[in-house]
């Protein structure tokens, strides 16, 4: 029996101390996230420099850590991209009815200005099955259309294509003399970011209690700021490998997200993508105190949310010969995790992937790894195109938060966090 007590006690210690380390070993992670999803950082989008005080904190953490600058004596990339913002009042009414930003409406990140009360003609989702003149035969062109986009039992695939086909029609079409639309359904509200202004304001609203049936009227203020040749930066250091630093490893994320929906309202970002820019300055955090034999490299994007640029802004400028990564690697929501992670480009590599199979089956890091073809949705595509074996890398689980309001640190989970880092190590090793 003291024998059998005495083995429980050295299992439970040792579970004690392996469970200390790992929450000492997210301390950093936390940190990283609980600032860049923070009020301060004002979403990390174009608008009170949110971007420019992101970079500044991760450039000052490449420093302290001793990570190199990548760009000479800079740790900076500068490039231009187009920025629409909302600095002011975000204010949207329906038969008088006030709502509220990021719960019951958002207004499309491409959207002009806009001031004033107007009458709106209704039409349903279905009208728009058929053609788009007969749909739009009785709306008057000085009202607000409103479109009740609840979808009706039994649409087919076919369509529904033809309806979604018409609403982005309805969106951005120039030549039509609406003043602006408004989308009514129930789907969750999904904010974005855009690099040119639409045609006119949408509104896209999810409130049970306003039926889009009975909508007579919609009052407006939106303030937004159009810049067609915003300053960004992307953010990278260098760690100098021992044996090997003509060879590189890349290991990158996007740290831009999608900035203030007006004065009161942020996106915070923290799963995307102050997840995987954690994990990427912890990572450096790491080799920086265990020098690789390879030279390691550090990105972080900005410019993602807007179609890639910032990923873009550096293969067609590269401070080295693209032919000289070994390997990249790009993160980009990775707090969560307890379903396993997915690997993208996983079978262009297969013998990379089998590797990270291996490993993973032999030290329990992850519950599953799942395989997933080619896919240009996040920055590790541009070198990719340029020959660049890459892979992309994302989580599952947990918070289903995202580009909305409820993607916060507080909710962010971290299930995985610091098992995928040792995967990666081990992966580089």
């Amino acid at each position: 029996m003291t024998t059998i007590r005495y083995i429980l006690t050295i299992c439970w210690l040792l579970t004690s101390v392996f469970a200390g380390a790992q929450e000492a070993d997210l301390s950093y992670a936390r940190h990283v996230v609980k600032k860049l999803a923070s009020p301060a950082f004002n979403g990390r989008g174009y608008r009170k420099d949110g971007d420019k005080k992101a970079a500044a904190f991760i450039a000052k953490a490449f420093r302290k850590q001793g990570v190199e600058p990548l760009f000479g004596d800079s740790y900076y990339q500068p490039f231009e991209l187009g920025a629409n913002t909302f600095p002011g009042k975000l204010q949207v009414s329906l038969n008088g009815k006030s709502l509220e930003p990021g719960v019951d409406f958002i207004v499309w990140s491409g959207s002009p200005a806009v001031k004033g009360q107007f009458p709106v003609n209704v039409i349903k989702r279905s009208d728009l099955y058929g053609s788009l003149s007969d749909a739009l035969r009785h709306v008057n062109s000085t009202h607000y259309l409103l479109i009740d986009n609840r979808r009706e039992a039994g649409e087919s695939k076919e369509l529904a294509e033809k309806a979604n086909a018409a609403i982005l029609h309805l969106r951005n079409a120039d030549e039509l003399a609406l003043p602006g639309v408004i989308l009514c359904d129930h789907a969750k509200l999904t904010w974005s970011s855009q690099t040119k202004p639409s045609a006119r304001p949408v509104i896209f609203v999810n409130q049970p209690a306003v039926d889009p049936l009975a909508v007579t009227s919609v009052a407006l203020n939106v303030e937004s700021v159009w810049t067609p040749d915003y300053e960004t930066q992307n953010v990278a250091g260098i760690i100098r490998g021992k044996t090997n630093p003509d060879s590189l490893i890349v290991v990158c994320a996007h740290y831009d997200h999608l900035g203030r929906m007006g004065k009161k309202n942020y996106i915070p970002g923290a799963n995307d993508n102050a997840s995987g820019t954690a994990f990427i300055m912890d990572l450096a955090r790491y080799y920086a105190a265990n020098p690789p034999a390879y030279t390691m490299v550090f990105i972080a994007f900005s410019g993602e949310e807007s179609g890639l640029l910032g990923s873009k802004a550096f293969v067609k400028n590269p401070p080295f010969d693209l032919s000289s990564i070994k390997f990249l690697i790009n993160f980009d929501m990775v707090g969560t995790g307890e379903d396993g992670m997915t690997v993208v480009n996983a079978p262009m590599f297969p013998e990379a992937f089998s590797k990270l199979i291996a490993i993973n089956k032999d030290k329990n890091y992850l519950k599953a790894i799942n395989s997933r073809g080619e896919s240009c949705n996040s920055d590790h595509c541009p070198f990719y195109e340029k020959g660049v074996p890459s892979f992309f890398i994302y989580t599952h689980g947990g918070t289903a938060a995202y580009h909305d309001i409820n993607d916060r640190y507080e909710t962010l989970p971290f299930t995985a966090f610091a098992n995928l880092k040792q995967l990666i190590i081990d992966f580089f090793e």
